[in-house]
């Protein structure tokens, strides 16, 4: 097994602005290969858990639960993360707010598919260091619940 990581965004113009996504996933692979490798079976081998990164501006953190993401013929899992990004009017490393796509209620009908974490944007004097906490809480958070890779559990504490 092994991990990739997407980044995508609900709000215009904000991709690698003042943060570089490549860098993040860089950071984080590493870290998330060796577990898939240390948990890998013969069996799931050539499956790739593949971290799908959103920014937008919901209300708070938001990470897949495993009954969502397995496509069984290309051997592929999906994780699904969704970072919120703060208005400018809440701190200064934020967005506009005819940048956002959608409004911030767009994922409540769906709650209930994901795990929801709190972020406290007042911790973060820049956008970098906000994303980083977030995407390494979401990948924490995924790997403490546990999710099924080609009907092997995957699961770990140490992330």
């Amino acid at each position: 097994m092994e991990s990739r990581f997407n980044h995508s965004s609900l709000i215009i113009d904000f991709l690698d602005v003042d943060f570089n996504s490549d860098q993040l996933s860089n950071k984080f692979k590493p870290m998330v290969d060796k577990v898939l490798f240390s948990q890998d079976g013969s069996s799931n081998s050539d499956w790739i858990v593949s971290f799908w990164i959103t920014y937008n501006n919901g209300k708070q953190l938001l990470i897949s639960r495993n009954k969502l993401g397995t496509l069984h013929s290309q051997k592929i899992k999906e994780i699904y993360i969704a970072i919120p990004i703060p208005s400018i009017n809440i701190v200064s490393w934020g967005v506009e707010d005819n940048q956002y796509i959608y409004g911030p209620d767009h994922y409540h009908t769906i709650l209930k598919n994901f795990w929801v974490e709190q972020v406290d944007f007042n911790l973060f004097s820049n956008r970098t260091d906000c994303i980083y906490d977030c995407l390494r809480r979401a990948i924490q958070r995924a790997f403490f619940e546990g999710f099924t890779v080609g009907g092997i559990k995957v699961k770990d504490r140490l992330i």
